[in-house]
């Protein structure tokens, strides 16, 4: 993400509401700390990208389970580069398109019959799965945080609306965790 420009549309409030300079800095700082989930998702994306789990799906439900919390990162990603811009004026350097790992893992399905691959497979999205539940109970709260911050500090309503399908992704991810994968 880039830092807030000084352009329209900068840190805007709900119903364009002047802001004194403590209020703007106090702001600011929110944006600061959306960009750092903002991060943390980018990167639990990228290392999910390893392969195409939703390929695997028939040959482990783990793999069916990183690729439903794949699609949930997605959205959730999505959702706070839409506050970062809506509420904080930040422009994204993400040039994401649906198919950006188009290439990886494209001839997974022809080694499935390997048990010693898709062994190897599952070990991977085990360790995949582990790593998302040890960090998502802090990302969780930290997205809440945000939210009631932003509606203390009267932020512009999408990027409020942003932060709160953000939690109810990240809360979906954990209710799916909860579960045996099947």
């Amino acid at each position: 993400m880039m830092p807030p420009s000084l352009g329209a549309g900068r840190m805007q409030l709900q119903g364009g509401q002047p802001f004194d300079t403590g209020l703007a800095e106090r702001i600011e700082a929110l944006g600061g700390r959306a960009d750092a989930l903002w991060r943390r998702l980018v990167e639990i994306e990228d290392a999910l990208a390893v392969r195409e789990w939703w390929m695997l799906g028939r040959s482990f439900p783990e793999a069916r389970l990183l690729a439903e919390i794949s699609s949930l990162l997605a959205v959730a990603r999505g959702e706070m580069e839409n506050a970062l811009s809506q509420g904080f004026g930040y422009a994204s350097l993400r040039a994401d398109s649906t198919d950006q790992y188009n290439a990886v893992g494209r001839d997974d399905t022809m080694r499935t019959g390997d048990p010693a691959w898709v062994a190897g497979c599952r070990e991977q999205a085990v360790g995949l799965l582990r790593m998302i539940a040890s960090g998502l109970p802090p990302m969780l709260q930290y997205a809440q945080m945000l939210r009631n911050y932003g509606e203390q500090l009267g932020i512009a309503t999408p990027a409020l609306d942003s932060f709160g399908i953000v939690t109810d992704r990240l809360n979906e991810i954990n209710d799916a965790l909860r579960q045996p994968p099947q």
